[in-house]
């Protein structure tokens, strides 16, 4: 399946973004996991069978985005907004899948009348400064390993990874090893069989320029999003498998305490994967709850 990749221009950085489904359907920015790319659209037919126009964007570093050494999850609201106007999009659903919700709170924030509603997939679940204080030490420090590290560390990190796991297909091929004992069965099968194509091309797609930038968004997600969801007032929807061992069921019930006005739906025997292997269910009620 081919999709197109565009670009916008902003401060003299290319940020690379996807544009897939019927332009008159209704506007979703789907915001990408770590990893993840604009290429993460499993089915075509499915967008325009429901109406869907679906606006994929490559956060700088992965894909065709032109890396930003000093970015912040607050910042990127202006990248997701630079493709929108360009695009001539005044309000969309944001659809975070996994790492991608700072980001899509962000948006949610700092401009609401560009927000309709959330629809967070595998989300991760809100982590204030005081969530962090109260882990044990050992925890604090591997959930913040991205940010603790010293800069010059990840830089040597990255560049050995680029040479001895490689960019591209290796290094996704290299991520659906590593994370074999994370999926479940079910997932390893998909994750190798014909139909799940499509996660294989984003992960290599995700580290076409390698993992600098993978590294830089781990810091950025593990510590305190400095996002203010006080001023969210859209209504939220988050979708759980409950076999889920990156973010489980109770990582929305974290995103629930802070937001009440959300409700949750939880998939028996299902993994991380559910965005690519409901899509098709998921796009639906995207598309209809839009037109209610």
């Amino acid at each position: 399946m081919s999709i197109t990749v565009d670009r916008v221009t902003l401060n003299g950085r290319t940020i690379a973004y996807s544009d897939s489904g019927p332009h008159t359907g209704t506007p979703v920015l789907l915001c990408h996991g770590l990893p993840g790319a604009h290429i993460q659209v499993p089915s075509h037919a499915v967008l325009h069978q429901h109406g869907v126009r679906m606006i994929i964007i490559d956060r700088p570093g992965f894909g065709y985005s032109d890396p930003h050494p000093n970015r912040t999850i607050d910042g990127w609201r202006h990248d997701a907004l630079a493709v929108l106007d360009h695009l001539g999009i005044e309000r969309v659903t944001l659809l975070p899948f996994s790492a991608g919700t700072p980001y899509a709170l962000a948006v949610a924030s700092k401009h609401p009348e560009r927000v309709s509603r959330l629809h967070v997939v595998s989300g991760m679940g809100l982590t204030t400064r005081v969530d962090i204080e109260q882990m044990s030490w050992f925890n604090r420090v591997q959930h913040s390993f991205g940010h603790s590290t010293p800069a010059f560390v990840n830089d040597i990190v990255a560049s050995i990874s680029n040479v001895i796991i490689g960019k591209g297909p290796k290094a996704g091929r290299f991520g659906i090893w590593l994370m074999r004992n994370t999926f479940t069965p079910t997932e390893n099968i998909y994750a190798k069989a014909p139909e799940g194509q499509n996660f294989r091309d984003m992960l290599a797609e995700s580290f076409r320029q390698g993992y600098h930038s993978y590294l830089q968004d781990l810091g950025l997600i593990t510590v305190d999003w400095g996002v203010d969801v006080s001023t969210i007032t859209h209504p939220i929807t988050c979708w759980y498998g409950d076999a889920d061992r990156i973010t489980p069921p109770s990582a929305g019930e974290k995103i629930r305490q802070y937001l009440p006005q959300t409700t949750m739906r939880v998939f028996p025997g299902v993994g991380h994967l559910l965005i690519f292997m409901h899509w098709d269910e998921l796009i639906a009620h995207l598309a209809n709850e839009a037109h209610a």
